[in-house]
């Protein structure tokens, strides 16, 4: 009995320290009215007290705004354009307020913290600049305001150089999120590990924010260029049935399918089923703008079993719109033109209507039409009038019927190449 008391005792304790834990990592301090007093040393946050002074009334007001402004983002992320509004008069109610701190406001390092994070999340650098001047920060806090007004400014290379040596978790937990998504920007470009880990950060420190979705959409083309296309697809489902309405989302679906399409794994139809088998009648929606990007970028890539298997998922979507759902007609007959099926392609093309087109699925409705009719015997005369220039085309793996015919001609490859560069636009 003794021993099942200590067992059952150790585990309280275990237990009561993993919650004080916990708790300590994820408290908001910036939500609550005292900081949080265990952050480290090196970017420490002085204890201080409410009262009605007009310190601590500036204090209060501009931690209000500032949060009303996450808030604003957070339902901007989740597609409501009204907060858009919201968000650029907040932007500007936060400036004006930083713009009036006196000297002693500065002081208080709640409103240095207010207003890095104001910068972050899109305000103007230039607020900082009193306090860059003033110099009355720890050596670390100055080179984070500096490293946070540089990356703010365009100054990517100054950024990165004064970030080097800043652990976001180092930071008091506010920031964690926004700074982390900041530094890792950084390195999107010829560091893939360290933005995959600083994204990571990121989306742990302020999950279902706009910082998150924020996040997720940058990591996610990273992911599936390093390879780890399972762990890029999980984030994808997760961005969909979250923030799939988000009015950033065009973006991810659009990295997404440019960099999905490099890869053999998604060139067949298993790949878009098992990406598409997660998603209920209200996640079609947005992904349907998902599976249309990825039926364009395979034109692109010369992936027409991706074009065609994501042009289909458009199609069978309950609540696609028209447009992508005429948009996915064109795809997949696009697909067809060079291939053995060039005689129902040519049908399909000809119930497309032309003024339910952009400018630029006209032109591959025109050229895919010029193809199909080449490949079986039916067009005479030149190329029709193209623009752009690209070597995808060549690469189909259409049947050795369009491949023949593709090869005897210039004209049409050159034509072809036009058509689908522009369709990934």
């Amino acid at each position: 009995m003794k021993r099942v008391a200590l067992i059952a005792a150790a585990s309280l304790v275990v237990f009561a320290v993993l919650v004080a834990g916990s708790l300590v990592y994820f408290r908001p301090a910036f939500m609550f009215d005292k900081p949080d007093e265990t952050v480290a040393a090196e970017h420490g946050v002085p204890n201080y007290s409410e009262d009605a002074s007009e310190k601590a009334q500036v204090r209060r007001r501009t931690r209000q705004l500032l949060e009303e402004l996450g808030a604003a983002q957070d339902k901007i992320v989740r597609g409501d354009r009204a907060a858009l509004a919201d968000q650029q008069r907040l932007m500007i109610d936060i400036a004006r307020e930083v713009r009036s701190f006196s000297p002693e406001a500065w002081d208080d390092y709640a409103n240095v913290r207010t207003s890095l994070l104001y910068v972050l999340s899109g305000g103007d650098a230039r607020v900082l600049q009193p306090l860059i001047k003033q110099n009355s920060l720890s050596m670390s806090d100055q080179n984070l305001a500096a490293g946070i007004m540089s990356f703010a400014e365009g100054q990517p290379k100054k950024a990165r150089e004064l970030f080097e040596d800043i652990d976001p978790r180092s930071l008091d937990v506010s920031l964690v999120g926004p700074f982390a998504l900041a530094k890792a920007s950084l390195y999107l470009e010829d560091d893939h590990a360290a933005a995959i880990s600083l994204l990571d950060d990121a989306r742990l420190a302020c999950p279902h924010t706009a910082i998150d979705e924020a996040s997720t959409r940058r990591e996610i083309p990273v992911l599936l260029d390093s390879g780890d296309t399972n762990r890029a697809m999980m984030l994808t489902i997760s961005y969909v049935r979250e923030f799939g309405k988000s009015i950033y989302a065009w973006k991810l679906f659009r990295g997404f399918a440019e960099a999905a399409a490099k890869q053999k794994e998604f060139d067949g139809q298993e790949s878009i089923d098992r990406l598409a088998e997660n998603f209920d009648d209200g996640d079609m929606q947005p992904a349907s703008e998902l599976f249309i990007d990825l039926a364009g970028e395979g034109l692109l890539q010369g992936r027409l079993k991706l074009a065609k298997a994501a042009a289909s998922k458009v199609l069978a979507a309950p609540n696609a719109s028209l447009e992508n759902k005429e948009r996915a007609r064109l795809y997949i007959a696009a697909a067809e033109a060079p291939s053995n099926d060039a005689v129902n392609a040519m049908k399909a093309l000809d119930q497309i209507t032309v003024d339910r087109l952009s400018e630029d699925d006209a032109e591959i409705r025109e050229v895919a039409g010029f193809i199909a009719k080449t490949v079986t015997g039916t067009q005479g005369g030149t190329a029709p009038p193209h623009k752009g220039d690209s070597q995808t085309m060549a690469q189909a793996p259409g049947e050795q019927s369009a491949m023949t015919a593709l090869t005897k001609a210039d004209e049409i490859l050159k034509a072809a190449d036009s058509m689908i560069s522009r369709s990934g636009k």
